[in-house]
C-alpha cells in the first residue's frame, strides 16, 4: 500500500481544517504491469502538456505553484486539466487496485494533536483487515518522507495490542495487524509514481470535500467521484463511498 496525505496534523486555526491520508492498494503480481502503464501515461502528458516524465506530479503545486518551477511553463487551464485527466485514468491504470481514504475534520474533535496517528490507525487497520480477508496474505506499506518514527511506533504496538470495538460485545477485543510485515518504508514522492498517484487521489478527496469557489468552474470538486470504481467501500459502513471519517 502507497500512502500519501493531503493537509496538515496541526491545529485548524494555524492550517488546514482537514487531514487526509490515502493507500492506494497494489498486488504485488500487478506491481511491474501498472509500473508500465504508468510510465505510458506519463509519455502522453509530457506529448500534450510538455510536463517532463521526471518531474513530480504535485497536486496542491499544479493548482498554485509554490516550489516546483517546471510547472511555471504551462498554463493554469493544462494543469488542472493534468490532474483532471489523471484522475480519468487512475481506475484504468490501476484495475485490480484499491484505495482506501480516511479524511478526518479537526472540527470534529476537542484536540488535534494526534489526529495524524488517529488517521493512521484507521488506515493500518482497514489495510490489515483488506490482506486477512480479501488478499490472505501478507503487505508492506510504502509512504511519502513523514513523521516516520511515531508511525513506527504505532505499527508496532498494533502488531500487538490492537483494541477493536465489537458489535457484540461492549468490551473491545484484541485484533492484532500482523498482515502487515516490516516497519515502515519511506521513499521520497519525487522517485515514486505510486506515492504521487496517491497524492492526487488525497487533493482530490479534499477538494470534494472542501470545494472552493474559484475552482468550480474547473469541475475540480466533482473528480474524486470517477475513482469509485476502485474505493474500498468496505473500510467505512457509515459512508457510501468507503471513507473513514471518525
Amino acid at each position: 500500500m502507497y500512502v500519501d496525505e493531503s493537509g496538515d496534523p496541526g491545529k485548524h486555526q494555524y492550517g488546514s481544517p482537514h487531514y487526509i491520508l490515502t493507500g492506494l492498494i497494489v498486488a504485488q503480481n500487478d506491481w511491474l504491469t501498472f509500473l508500465q502503464r504508468l510510465k505510458a501515461f506519463r509519455k502522453s502528458i509530457k506529448e500534450k502538456y510538455g510536463l517532463n516524465q521526471r518531474t513530480e506530479i504535485h497536486a496542491s503545486e499544479l493548482i498554485r505553484i509554490n516550489k516546483l518551477d517546471e510547472y511555471r511553463k504551462i498554463h493554469k487551464t493544462d494543469r488542472i486539466n493534468i490532474l483532471k485527466d489523471y484522475c480519468t485514468q487512475i481506475p484504468i491504470l490501476f484495475d485490480t487496485g484499491k484505495i482506501i481514504n480516511i479524511c478526518l475534520k479537526k472540527e470534529d474533535y476537542q484536540t488535534t494533536s494526534d489526529i495524524q496517528l488517529t488517521a493512521w490507525n484507521r488506515l493500518i487497520q482497514r489495510y490489515d483487515t483488506y490482506l486477512k480477508k480479501e488478499v490472505k496474505d501478507k503487505g508492506i506499506i510504502i509512504s511519502d518522507d513523514t513523521n516516520g518514527s511515531e508511525i513506527l511506533d504505532l505499527m508496532r504496538k498494533m502488531r500487538i495490542y490492537n483494541p477493536v470495538s465489537s458489535h457484540y460485545s461492549s468490551s473491545p477485543y484484541n485484533a492484532p495487524t500482523d498482515s502487515i510485515i516490516e516497519d515502515l518504508f519511506q521513499r521520497s514522492s519525487h522517485n515514486s509514481y505510486f506515492i504521487q498517484t496517491a497524492d492526487v487521489v488525497a487533493h482530490l478527496l479534499y477538494r470534494k470535500e472542501f470545494p472552493k469557489g474559484s475552482l468550480k468552474k474547473f469541475g475540480l470538486h466533482e473528480q474524486f467521484d470517477r475513482l469509485v470504481p476502485i474505493l474500498l467501500k468496505e473500510a467505512s459502513k457509515n459512508d457510501e463511498l468507503g471513507i473513514v471519517r471518525k
